[in-house]
């Protein structure tokens, strides 16, 4: 019982990292399209603009975990900041790395102007994860009278700075071993069997939709696994980084003698997103009752235009999910054959954060004008096939098996007839009030909380305040999937509550 409890836990601990993971990440889409449109209209000024916060990607996550972890806090942010320095120089400094041994790749890389080790956004999510602990265990400490200057906020940055120092000195012995564990892992995904790689990346991705787990699984093929020596001789990782490197570089094929097929593990949810999930809205829509059909619609062409333009899966996945276990499954394989195929075909489409029509054109259609083989045609040639198969196989199981898809079941309310104040009072109530939330945080579309007993939330009433669903994660997270007003109704409720 002890190792399940235990696994549970580590599921709460890891979704609350994933919502940390969602401020940083949410900044690529403004570097995506600065290097897209840069490119496009030969403006290497816009480029620059771009590029450099790719090339800064340790810093940013450092500064954006820590803010997701310590509820937004301005002085997070900055301890993140000292603990990127404070750590990297120490490493440096214990390890004697120079410029020159930085410059050359490898094991050793420039890090805000440091040369250090080579841990990508893994080290600033330590430094940032360090930050927002010190600030969660200090930022309320009180001094004696004679140091009372230091005491509460500003003893944060100072505590965060001394156990930066230690974490510097004990990383050159941690971080070797994790080091070796990531090359044995990239030269598995990035080895012979890509095909294999690609699918079951797709697979796992769409598996952990409902526990909001997919941050925590991606983020490893963007940014660490496999590596590209840019034209200054800079060793780079992960796909996504990878694959903008190589736009901003000229490198057409998206392909090198280290790093072939950039894009492999950002381009096959386009199918998806463009065709199949659309079309399975529209399935339902059509298997809806005639007297519900109106608010299905409205409900479906929402989240079926929010698919297609943004990417963001969740308002449609979440009509299914959990009262089809069987279209859970069914989607998730066709998500990894959908990463296979377009591997397959040669195609190397980028995301900056959602695989919808926005990104489609920006990393796929627009390089391919100045000559760039992302071969974005792909995504409609399996799409299309891929949307007849969702929606005759969405048609027949809701049938079947009377899957209770919107429209067939009776009418609740709707979240979009009350104020966000209102939601989040009522929210607020049926998490069994203020003294049983301990944390209150959102990602895109669900709000991220942990209560103090998951006895005490009413889920049903959840649901029936219109939610779009309902996931416990571990003995207390929980996700409440309202769509794009997650992040508003959080912030209210933190408001009211003062959390």
């Amino acid at each position: 019982m002890s190792l399940i409890s235990g696994f549970v836990k580590s599921l709460s601990k890891l979704s609350m990292i994933g919502r940390a993971l969602m401020l940083p990440i949410s900044l690529l889409p403004a570097a995506g399209l600065l290097l897209a449109f840069g490119d496009k209209f030969h403006l290497p000024l816009m480029m620059n603009a771009g590029g450099v916060i790719f090339d800064n990607l340790p810093m940013l996550f450092a500064i954006g975990s820590a803010v997701g972890l310590a509820s937004e806090s301005g002085i997070a942010a900055l301890s993140a900041a000292v603990s990127v320095f404070v750590t990297n120089i120490t490493i440096s400094t214990v390890l004697s790395i120079t410029p020159e041994m930085a410059s050359q790749g490898g094991k050793y890389a420039m890090v805000v102007g440091i040369p250090t080790l080579q841990m990508g956004v893994f080290g600033g999510l330590i430094c940032g994860i360090l930050a927002a602990w010190c600030y969660n265990r200090f930022h309320t400490m009180q001094l004696p009278e004679f140091l009372g200057f230091f005491s509460g906020k500003r003893f944060v940055a100072i505590a965060t700075a001394f156990l930066s120092f230690v974490l510097g000195l004990l990383l050159p012995y941690v971080w070797q071993h994790i080091q070796s564990g990531i090359d044995a892992l990239s030269v598995v995904v990035n080895g012979d069997n890509q095909a294999a790689s690609t699918f079951i990346f797709g697979l796992v991705e769409r598996a952990l939709i409902p526990l909001g787990l997919h941050h925590i699984w991606y983020p490893s093929f963007w940014y660490s696994f496999g590596d590209y020596t840019t034209q200054a001789g800079q060793v780079i990782h992960g796909d996504q980084t990878i694959w903008f490197k190589m736009l901003e570089e000229g490198v057409k094929s998206f392909s090198s003698d280290t790093y072939q097929n950039a894009g492999k593990f950002m381009q096959g949810e386009f199918p998806l997103m463009l065709f199949a999930l659309p079309a399975a809205c529209l399935a339902m829509y059509h298997e809806a009752h005639t007297k519900n059909k109106k608010i299905a619609a409205g409900i479906l062409f929402s989240a079926a235009l929010t698919c297609f333009l943004t990417g963001i899966t969740e308002p449609v996945e979440f009509t299914f999910i959990f009262v089809a276990p069987i279209l859970y499954v069914f989607n998730a394989i066709m998500a990894g054959l959908a990463y296979m195929t377009m591997y397959l075909l040669h195609a190397h489409i980028a995301k900056s954060f959602s695989a919808g029509f926005i990104d489609y054109l920006s990393f796929g259609i627009l390089p391919s004008f100045n000559g760039y083989q992302t071969n974005f045609l792909n995504a409609i040639i399996i799409g299309i096939p891929m949307a007849l198969i969702y929606y005759f196989t969405f048609r027949f199981v809701i049938r079947r098996f009377d899957v209770k898809t919107p429209g067939r079941t009776e009418v609740t309310a709707n979240a979009n007839d009350k104020t966000d104040t209102e939601l989040a009072t009522e929210i607020i109530s049926l998490l069994g009030g203020a003294q049983n939330i301990d944390s209150v945080g959102s990602c895109i579309t669900r709000l991220r909380l942990e209560v103090s007993k998951s006895d005490d939330v009413d889920k049903d009433g959840l649901n029936g305040l219109g939610a779009r669903g309902v996931v416990f994660v571990g003995d207390n997270g929980i996700q409440v999937i309202f769509g794009a007003r997650a992040q508003f109704i959080a912030q209210t409720m933190s408001t009211m509550i003062g959390k």
